[in-house]
């Protein structure tokens, strides 16, 4: 049998009707073209159908519905004509129906087609299907698998009853006029997050009363399936309806889906009652992709459907005098780019183009491309869900403003055709803190054609995006600092790397400076043991040092911004090795002492490779400074110089295989110990939002000599 698309291309309103004032409820007629021969064949047999309410629109309390409910609708060869009407739900929008037009995108229809049911529902759970909160591995809660019968087949179907998640979407009254409520009108989700926020919910102690909205959340990820929301939620006797918005697009749907309440009935039903209705349909896989459980949890993304070939040929579409394009869901539209790119126009001229990006109606607006290798590229984009549908794509990284007016619109994806670009230390922490947000995180991605490869922003660098995964089971950070002169003995160096890459394995890393020399070496022999090698890299070709371009993660600072750099390559390390260096490798070891002192790094040994006593001085500098009391006593004591890379490792073996024993031995009070623990894991998880730092509160007993 062949499996069918149940839903229709969008529709729009055709013809509005004369509304009586003051009325609640505008009346209109909505065309729904270009249709499936399957779904008019399906509406004509009788087959069960309804239409789906656009996301946005249901979101601010919109309710669209058919006029006269089990009235069949004009089919016109392929275009299908709805009688239906439009309520507003929510008493904060007033005259809501009035900014409504001839043209605005309202929904689909959708076929709920028996023959396409998915009887048992177990079968696809954690593998094309994910509902409720992860509690362990394979395990979620929240949901149950119900039966039912379906009363077109007589057949046990399952379905899914899942409850809400504590948090809801609340309106800012304040913000909420015309022009804010016609942006979701005619834009969609995009425009919500001007004039609502999200807030903790205690379930169990709030309620839904008579006459209210709510709009909530469930978690739910989709594969190559469909998931329909009942109109009823459970318990059936509170009267509780989700609005008409009820598909779940497969592989589009992921992570955290909002659901549209209204308790039409007059009692009040507390949150924590009520369940959300799903069935589930199958559905004609709409591309050729993998279907991994990790990409489904989380969202198929640009980097997981596109070869790097695709990447580029999507890249070549710029036209010569813009700005860039925006990508939504197959639909290209270039923006203008104006006299002055950095002015207010600019931006205005983003924002129609971003309006314009939403504009499907009855045709697509693509781009005249002959290449049918770009047709199938666009077939294989049609899954970007949700946050991800809109992409940037330019010739180099927008100004943070622009950055911001893209993102408002609620576009989040930023393709970049840039090889080894610099950034100022703005840039860099905007980039990382839009990217790792808790909710709706945006994500840089950056093509070089000079490698043919794709990097994503991660944790304040650029990598491959199969690199993240290495990235994220690195335990220690190794810094190396050292001269980038020819002059310089990096022997020792490179023996130490060959022994713990033995002892420490895929735990071990290396953060450098990403210039030649010492940072050339060190990163070459990562990535022979293939350990994640970062360079933390900083404009300095008028000084021949020219940046590495070979590195596993890479993020590159403009001219001038040596501090800057100097504190992300603090921020990212745990372990401090020095080796035979010049000027730059005495101020980075001093900055070492300093972050430590002032507990912004955790205390571990400052290893100083040191054969023929370069360091010596250094170190007689701290123990006087010590003496004196012009600082803490213990900094002196963190300070080890070794004479071979064997040395090194034992003395590195020994405090990483009991850090609270080498802290004993060597007399580090344990009040600054456990104070540098709490304050260097919040700044690093401020500075580079990383979950997970290695602070040395447990021993590596693997370790143990």
């Amino acid at each position: 049998m062949e499996i069918s698309q149940i839903i229709s291309p969008d529709g729009h309103i055709h013809s509005i009707h004369t509304r009586e004032k003051d009325s609640k409820v505008l009346t209109a007629d909505f065309l729904f073209p270009c249709v499936s021969d399957y779904i008019c064949g399906a509406i004509k047999e009788g087959k069960p159908f309804f239409f789906s309410g656009r996301s946005g629109n249901a979101q601010i309390g919109i309710k669209t519905d058919e006029l006269s409910p089990g009235k069949l609708p004009r089919i016109d060869t392929s275009d299908i004509f709805l009688e239906g009407q439009i309520q507003n739900l929510n008493p904060l929008l007033e005259n809501a129906l009035d900014l409504f037009k001839k043209g605005d995108e309202i929904g689909r229809l959708v076929v709920m087609d028996p023959e396409l049911r998915i009887q048992d529902v177990r079968h696809y759970l954690h593998k094309r299907l994910f509902v409720g909160r992860r509690v362990g591995k394979g395990y979620y809660e929240g949901f149950e698998i119900c039966q039912e019968k379906d009363p077109l087949t007589g057949e046990t179907c399952d379905y899914i009853s899942v409850g809400l998640e504590p948090y809801q979407y609340c309106f800012e009254p304040a913000a909420i006029n015309p022009s804010s409520i016609n942006a979701v009108i005619k834009k969609g989700r995009s425009a919500l997050n001007s004039i609502r926020s999200r807030m903790p919910l205690d379930l169990k102690n709030t309620l839904l009363n008579p006459g209210q909205l709510f709009v909530g959340a469930i978690k739910i990820s989709l594969g190559d399936i469909y998931g329909i929301i009942d109109a009823v939620a459970e318990p059936e006797q509170g009267k509780i309806e989700h609005l008409p918005a009820r598909v779940l697009d497969p592989f589009r749907t992921f992570r955290d889906r909002q659901v549209e309440l209204y308790n039409f009935g007059d009692k009040a039903v507390c949150l924590d009652r009520i369940r959300i209705r799903i069935r589930f349909f199958r559905t004609k896989n709409p591309l050729t992709v993998p279907l991994e459980k990790n990409k489904v949890k989380e969202g198929y993304r640009l980097c997981d459907l596109l070869t790097n070939a695709e990447v580029a040929n999507l890249l070549k579409t710029i036209g010569p005098e813009s700005l860039g394009m925006i990508l939504n869901k197959g639909n290209f539209v270039q923006i203008p780019q104006a006299l002055n790119p950095r002015g207010e126009a600019q931006l205005e001229i983003i924002k129609n183009a971003l309006l314009e990006s939403t504009y499907r109606k009855t045709r697509l607006r693509g781009l005249d491309v002959e290449d049918d290798s770009f047709q199938k590229t666009l077939e294989k984009l049609s899954v970007l869900g949700g946050v991800n549908s809109r992409v940037f794509i330019g010739r180099e990284f927008p100004d943070l403003e622009v950055i911001d007016a893209l993102k408002r619109s609620g576009l989040r994806t930023f393709l970049i055709n840039m090889n080894n670009p610099s950034f100022e230390d703005d840039y860099i922490k905007k980039m990382i803190q839009l990217t790792h947000a808790s909710h709706s995180g945006c994500e840089f991605l950056r093509y070089d054609s000079d490698t043919d490869k794709l990097y994503s922003f991660y944790h304040g660098c650029f990598m491959e995006p199969d690199d993240r995964e290495r990235f994220d089971r690195v335990r220690y950070w190794l810094a190396f600092y050292g001269s980038h002169t020819k002059e310089a003995d990096n022997r020792l160096t490179i023996d130490l790397i060959n022994r713990l890459a033995i002892r420490l394995g895929y735990e071990m890393g290396i953060v450098h400076g990403g210039g030649p020399g010492l940072m050339k070496e060190a990163n070459d022999l990562a990535r022979q043991h293939n350990i994640m090698s970062v360079g933390i890299a900083i404009d300095l070709e008028g000084e021949h040092q020219a940046s590495l371009t070979t590195c596993d993660g890479l993020i590159k600072y403009k001219e001038g911004l040596r501090l800057a750099r100097q504190d992300h390559l603090q921020k990212l390390s745990n372990l401090p090795i020095v080796n035979t260096g010049g000027y730059g490798s005495a101020e980075e070891l001093a900055i070492t002492i300093t972050s430590m002192k002032i507990h912004e790094n955790p205390l571990a040994p400052i290893i100083l490779l040191d054969p023929d006593n370069l360091w010596k001085h250094a170190q007689k500098q701290n123990d006087e400074i010590a003496r004196r009391k012009y600082g803490p006593s213990f900094a002196p004591r963190l300070i080890k110089s070794c004479p071979s890379a064997e040395a090194a490792e034992l003395e590195l073996i020994r405090f990483l295989g009991n850090p609270d024993d080498w802290y004993l031995k060597n007399k580090i009070p344990g009040e600054n110990v456990e104070k540098a623990r709490v304050k260097s894991a919040r700044i690093r998880k401020i500075t580079l939002c990383q979950e997970a730092v290695e602070v040395f509160q447990k021993p590596n007993y693997r370790l143990g000599l």
